[in-house]
């Protein structure tokens, strides 16, 4: 049974944790919003009313203004000021003047009482003084009905013309005119103390102030104000506040959801491509190089579990390391000596041959056989020292070599293999690149390439061709030799380098051996490729002489 890791759920706590500080973040943030959005909604409700009072009464204080300057206000406060005193100092009688009267008060209005009633008595009226009084006082109740009438009219012109005037009622202090236009007034509704406003719905205004006539207080006009454009403008600015505040509540809403879903998707991702390969690769590392099964998953974390699966790995790939040093040792070891074992018979056998013969025939050894018991013994010599060769350790002096120091040397040592074989093209001068390194080792370097591209291109006939060059390039200076033989068989192209591996039949296999020591000892480089057209071409890149290096053969 697997046991259970601990990185998973470490990463759903995380994300549990994550989860919730992300939510509360959002809900503090929203909670935030609301509080200062509804701030600002009722600030700005706020300012609107405030408007539409300050509207109102601006509107009613020029209502007033131009009322208390209208002459026909003046005539009805006097003629109610002329019938309340009238009424508090006699009583009215029940029997209406005469028609005679009326004409004479109304025609003498101006005057006193007595002079009225003086002239009706000439003009042969029978009245009393009294009679005169009541006279004079429906003369002025018809006059002030007449007089509230034209200004009533006036009012209604106002209201019906007024953007925002929707009714107008006026009353008089002593009570005598009450003028109404427009809609109604509620009659006994009243601002609080210290206010001139009142808001009787989200449609309607009341404006109460007061009306003077000649610095004097008149009476209370009632003016009823429309505020219903305003007020819907208002509603509307809310309604749109509430709505974008909606909208923004349900992005953060929806934002918060998709970062929800986000996280689960990346914890399931985490969890598939990060905790199923970790727990999948520290089981392959506890499982490699061992016969049993991949041990369970222990009661830890993936990650220490990975780190501890890797240090054993990193044992075991030492041992297994040392192992394989080992085996390949012993394999090349095998193969050397096989090898060296070969070619020593190779090189031995005649010289046994003809020493059995010798012993055999019972005679004595001529100068001719030593002088074929000592080439095959040459030849035995020759192997062991390009054998030993390449394993030297230390090489000769070095220093700094014009071509005709040992390019130049190799090709007059390998002139006679060159009469009546392939073609050998010369492309090296004097003016070619100096560079430094062993001397004998370098012409044997040389010699070893040059004999194998000759026996390579040997194969083509008199076709057969051998190009040497030597040049300097950006990387340093490049030993060409190039041949256009049949090229490198695939079976050895990747060993041509090791002991005893060749592709001719009479070949040691170990020239190109005894070529790669040499030139590793002295750090430069050397690799073999396909030619162009068929054949081989070997590089032997020198690398760049140190700048200031002075040269030991002068100009």
């Amino acid at each position: 049974m697997r046991a259970t890791g601990r990185l998973e759920p470490r990463l759903r706590g995380l994300a549990v944790r994550a989860a919730l500080a992300v939510a509360l973040c959002t809900l503090v943030s929203l909670t935030l919003l609301v509080v200062v959005w509804r701030g600002q909604i009722r600030e700005i409700r706020r300012e609107m009313d405030d408007y539409v009072r300050g509207e109102g009464l601006a509107v009613g204080r020029t209502l007033l203004y131009d009322l208390a300057s209208d002459p026909r206000v003046l005539k009805v406060h006097l003629i109610e000021r002329s019938l309340l005193n009238e009424a508090s100092e006699m009583d009215k009688s029940i029997v209406p003047p005469p028609p005679e009267l009326l004409e004479l008060v109304q025609a003498n209005v101006e005057l006193p009482d007595t002079l009225i009633w003086y002239r009706a008595l000439q003009m042969g009226l029978a009245v009393t003084l009294g009679q005169v009084e009541d006279a004079r006082e429906t003369v002025y109740e018809k006059s002030l009905r007449e007089t509230a009438l034209g200004i009533e009219e006036d009012l209604w012109a106002r209201v019906t013309f007024s953007d925002h005037l929707r009714g107008v009622r006026l009353v008089s202090s002593g009570g005598l005119v009450v003028l109404q236009a427009g809609e109604e007034v509620p009659p006994d509704i009243h601002p609080p103390a210290g206010q001139a406003t009142l808001d009787l719905s989200r449609e309607r205004l009341l404006v109460v102030l007061p009306l003077y006539v000649q610095t004097r207080r008149w009476g209370t006009a009632f003016l009823l104000m429309d505020r219903g454009v305003l007020g819907r403008v208002t509603t509307e600015i809310t309604w749109t506040l509430n709505g974008g505040l909606l909208i923004l509540a349900l992005l953060l809403l929806l934002l918060l959801g998709s970062w929800v879903l986000w996280w689960g998707s990346l914890m399931k991702a985490l969890r598939r491509d990060v905790v199923a390969p970790v727990v999948e690769l520290a089981r392959r590392m506890e499982g490699w190089a061992r016969e049993e099964k991949p041990v369970e998953q222990p009661d830890l974390g993936e990650p220490e579990w990975l780190g501890q699966a890797f240090d054993g790995l990193l044992v075991r790939m030492e041992e297994q390391k040392e192992q394989l040093l080992t085996a390949q040792r012993l394999g090349l070891m095998e193969r050397i000596g096989a090898g060296l074992s070969h070619e020593l018979n190779n090189a031995l056998n005649p010289a046994r041959l003809r020493l059995e013969e010798m012993a055999l025939e019972g005679r004595t050894p001529t100068r001719d056989d030593l002088n074929k018991l000592r080439e095959y013994l040459k030849a035995a010599q020759s192997i062991l020292r390009d054998f030993s060769m390449a394993g030297r350790r230390s090489l000769g002096p070095s220093g700094v070599l014009r071509p005709g120091d040992w390019l130049c040397v190799a090709r007059r040592l390998l002139e006679p293999h060159f009469e009546g074989g392939p073609k050998l093209e010369w492309e090296v001068s004097e003016e070619s690149p100096l560079l430094t390194g062993d001397q004998q080792a370098l012409i044997q370097v040389a010699m070893n390439l040059m004999l194998n591209a000759r026996d390579a291109a040997a194969q083509r006939g008199e076709e057969g061709a051998v190009r040497v060059s030597l040049a300097e390039e950006p990387g340093g200076v490049v030993l060409r030799v190039e041949d256009n033989g049949p090229g490198i068989p695939e079976a050895v192209a990747g060993h041509l380098f090791e002991p005893f591996v060749t592709s001719k039949e009479t070949g040691t296999g170990l020239g190109l051996f005894v070529v790669d020591a040499l030139l590793r000892r002295m750090g430069v480089s050397i690799r073999l490729e396909p030619r162009e057209g068929g054949g081989t071409r070997a590089l032997v890149l020198f690398p760049p002489r140190p700048a200031g290096e002075e040269d030991d053969h002068g100009p």
